[in-house]
């Protein structure tokens, strides 16, 4: 393909992307706005570029025909959270969804690749409209919590780094970290339950949140 078939090909995940980042933060909003318990913090999205579709391609002998069906996270949204128990409030406000189809929940948080990696990837079908009519693709949403990230994003980079061949003693210097992470994840959250439990034996006064407050009025600003 050449440039230009590939922006065609491309523009229906970049449309998802766009479209889910916009719908997500309007979730996330509504949530501040009412004054309920908000479980998403940030929202981001990717689309693959040619060379990282190519690449994984060639890594799983994979076809160029094949790529529409068999490459299922050219487009990827991340929902990052502050607690485990937020990932799965967030896995079912995706799972929901009347646009998605759900294809598959790999559940990587509850049971972690061997290298240490946590998160939770969901695998849906999305139909975008484009002037050629409705185009039915692939779109992985990926939620995670900040010590998750933290620790996946400075994996990813030296993944790229060494080639995905990262150096033995690294590997397991990155697998004891993500233990101490998970650990750290773990204990957040339990205080998040303790916190919630004084709140409603009302031992603990529950106010806003004025920062998410501040933060919904400043990305509230048109730009233009």
């Amino acid at each position: 393909m050449n440039s230009n078939d590939w922006q065609s090909f491309l523009l229906p995940y970049e449309l998802a992307v766009e479209g889910f980042i916009v719908k997500l933060e309007s979730i996330r909003k509504q949530y501040i706005l009412k004054g309920l318990y908000n479980p998403i913090e940030i929202v981001t999205g990717r689309v693959k570029t040619v060379d990282a579709i190519l690449q994984k391609a060639a890594r799983l002998e994979i076809d160029l025909k094949e790529i529409p069906e068999k490459i299922q996270d050219i487009a990827g949204v991340r929902i990052i959270c502050k607690y485990i128990d937020d990932v799965y409030l967030v896995q079912d406000l995706i799972t929901s969804r009347r646009d998605l189809k759900i294809i598959t929940i790999k559940d990587y948080v509850k049971k972690p690749k061997p290298s240490g990696y946590q998160s939770l990837h969901i695998i849906a079908q999305y139909v975008t409209e484009t002037i050629e009519g409705p185009n039915t693709i692939y779109i992985e949403f990926q939620v995670r919590t900040h010590v998750m990230h933290f620790w996946a994003s400075i994996e990813h980079s030296l993944n790229y780094k060494y080639d995905y061949q990262i150096p033995g003693t690294i590997k397991f210097r990155l697998l004891k970290a993500s233990q101490a992470a998970q650990k750290l994840d773990v204990e957040m959250t339990k205080i998040k339950k303790t916190i919630d439990k004084l709140e409603e034996k009302h031992e603990l006064k529950k106010v806003k949140n004025p920062l998410e407050e501040k933060e919904y009025k400043l990305n509230s600003v048109r730009k233009e």
